[in-house]
């Protein structure tokens, strides 16, 4: 049975270890973030090993290109399932424990990018599984690994939503 709880300081050593999909610099990292209270990561855990992880986040008002995309709503940061662990329900179950914390902090629902390539055709499928809404509009966005000096990534991304 697929469990979801946040992830706590105790989680990161396991983490590193069970999805190396991520730098172990990058899960330190997402630790600090939600220690600051700018994110809650959640992790699926499945016989005692780490699965995969989601974080949500909310827009920064400082920020006027992330307020005017997030317009209130809570911004789902990276689903990641391992290879292995992959159709089990564990990005379900994810996404599950995300909009419940969404809705507690009061958010008026859920707002998230992904991949417009074959390879992200899973997730595309699960968001409208879950009630998602895929707004259409086809982007490039951008970021760089901060793990890696000078590796940065273009991709074609389009916007999901999903009012509560």
């Amino acid at each position: 049975m697929i469990v979801v709880r946040p992830l706590d300081p105790s989680d990161v050593d396991a983490l590193i270890d069970d999805v190396p999909a991520r730098a172990p610099a990058m899960h330190r990292r997402r630790l600090e973030q939600q220690e600051r209270g700018e994110a809650m990561w959640f992790i699926a855990w499945l016989d005692g090993h780490a699965t995969g992880f989601v974080g949500v986040s909310w827009h920064n008002d400082r920020d006027v290109d992330e307020m005017l995309e997030a317009r209130g709503y809570a911004l789902v940061e990276d689903l990641s399932v391992e290879e292995p662990y992959r159709r089990r329900g564990a990005g379900r179950s994810l996404m599950l424990a995300l909009e419940d914390h969404a809705r507690a902090i009061g958010a008026p629902g859920v707002i998230l990018d992904t991949g417009t390539s074959d390879y992200f055709a899973p997730a595309r499928a699960l968001y409208a599984s879950l009630g998602y809404e895929d707004l259409g509009n086809v982007f490039l966005g951008g970021w760089s690994d901060p793990d890696n000096t000078g590796v940065h990534y273009v991709d074609p991304l389009t916007t999901w939503l999903k009012p509560f």
